[in-house]
């Protein structure tokens, strides 16, 4: 696991709006960085909600007592849902190998369409160097997403955000 500047890694979380109470906030990861510590810290402190699933790999630092507003599950990539209820996410963090997400973009990203809230914010925080980087503008455009932007913070990774807007694309991701 790559440990990742504190400091860096709390520019990151300037994503979510303090302004609204009670956020959802769904992570996932497979372990190859420390991010989700951040993101544990911040949901804690603020008492937003923080879905972490893991892709591959377990964690078990976190006391489940500590945060009551966290839950710690596996997911499969192949599932055919994200989310086990019917909560929308206000940001959805992403930290899993390229690879992974490589197989099969275009499904990955319109099921996390399918569990944002409008104006919701999708990061994703790829390595540098990852042929991924090359199309996935394109395909984050394809999956009617907007607002595409890189963020370069991190020496190793190449941050990538989009958003979710309103009505668009709702009946082409399966809606």
């Amino acid at each position: 696991m790559q440990r990742l500047n504190p400091q860096k890694s709390a520019l990151l979380t300037q994503m979510i709006s303090p302004h609204y109470p009670n956020q959802q906030i769904l992570h996932l990861t497979d372990g190859s960085n420390d991010f989700h510590r951040t993101l544990y810290d911040f949901t804690k402190s603020k008492g937003f909600e923080y879905d972490l699933r893991t892709v591959g790999c377990e964690i078990e630092e976190f006391d489940a007592g500590d945060h009551p507003a966290c839950r710690v599950e596996s997911l499969d990539l192949a599932e055919r849902k994200y989310n086990k209820h019917a909560r929308l996410y206000e940001n959805i963090f992403v930290t899993i190998s390229p690879e992974s997400l490589e197989e099969d973009i275009q499904t990955i990203l319109k099921k996390f369409f399918r569990v944002m809230k409008n104006a919701a914010i999708l990061t994703l925080v790829i390595d540098r160097g990852a042929p991924l980087l090359d199309r996935i503008d394109n395909d984050l455009e394809e999956c009617y997403f907007v607002a595409i932007n890189h963020i370069d913070i991190f020496d190793d990774y190449d941050v990538v955000t989009a958003k979710k807007l309103h009505g668009w694309g709702a009946y082409n991701v399966g809606f």
